[in-house]
């Protein structure tokens, strides 16, 4: 079967979650710092900020990116592989929720949104997540991406990381003795000759949070989705409000 992809046709918010790679996930972490990304090199390296945490840790965390038109700020909850993120953009409060077999979007002023099962390959891959946002580190690493210094960013000692191919070039600034929590991550697309960069601020580590924080409410209308083809077929039709998916590997899993 011929399998669709997101057009680059996505308002911006959207492209600077692509060209951020985000997310795959980020992390978290008992501080205040800002994230960027801008791809020049690469670098993994030495696995230090890998720090087991209990799998029932609550995290919370707060990125800023700008696009065009705005700066968008995001909010992330996560316990274990259940989350929650909320995202304003143009007045519109999107919610993002991963629960179990589900992963949920809808615009908290309308009511309205989507819902498409997650496969078991991602499902599968929750229980090797610290945290099911934030995971930069993890992301270049696994991509070949290398450690190119030590620094330090507002104040904080950081690790660089970078990767480079033909697409993108990825710089991550990685907190130093921490649970992997990026500061800061730019990524320069090379095709479309733009630099994504975003912020991370608040990081927090230990927070309790209720599991119905990660529930659905009931009164949301969703769009019905048994597989992420379907909604890319559904999508290849008109546009699926309220955003596209900011986190598609929570949805399918595709880590090589």
């Amino acid at each position: 079967m011929m399998k669709l992809r997101l057009s680059a046709s996505w308002p911006d918010l959207c492209a600077v979650f692509l060209l951020l790679g985000l997310v795959l996930p980020p992390a978290m972490a008992p501080l205040g710092t800002a994230l960027a990304a801008d791809m020049d090199k690469q670098t993994p390296s030495d696995s230090k900020a890998e720090n087991p945490v209990p799998i029932d840790v609550g995290f919370w965390a707060t990125s800023r990116a700008r696009t065009d038109y705005e700066v968008v700020v995001v909010q992330y909850w996560s316990v274990g592989p259940l989350l929650r993120a909320e995202a304003v953009t143009r007045g519109q409060n999107i919610v993002t929720l991963v629960n179990g077999d589900y992963y949920y979007a809808y615009d908290a002023l309308t009511n309205s949104g989507y819902r498409i099962r997650r496969t078991a390959g991602a499902i599968a891959a929750d229980s090797g997540r610290k945290r099911p946002f934030g995971m930069h580190l993890q992301e270049i690493l696994d991509q070949g991406g290398e450690k190119i210094r030590e620094d330090t960013f507002g104040g904080i000692p950081v690790d660089v990381y970078r990767l480079t191919n033909d697409e993108e070039r990825r710089t991550l600034w990685v907190q130093k003795e921490s649970d992997a929590i990026p500061v800061r991550i730019e990524t320069y697309d090379r095709r479309r000759g733009r630099t994504a960069r975003l912020d991370w601020v608040n990081w927090l580590s230990g927070l309790k949070v209720p599991p119905s924080f990660f529930a659905p409410p009931v009164e949301v209308k969703f769009e019905e989705f048994d597989t992420y083809q379907d909604f890319l077929v559904r999508l290849a039709a008109g546009s699926v409000p309220p955003a596209p998916p900011f986190f598609q590997e929570l949805i399918e899993n595709r880590r090589p």
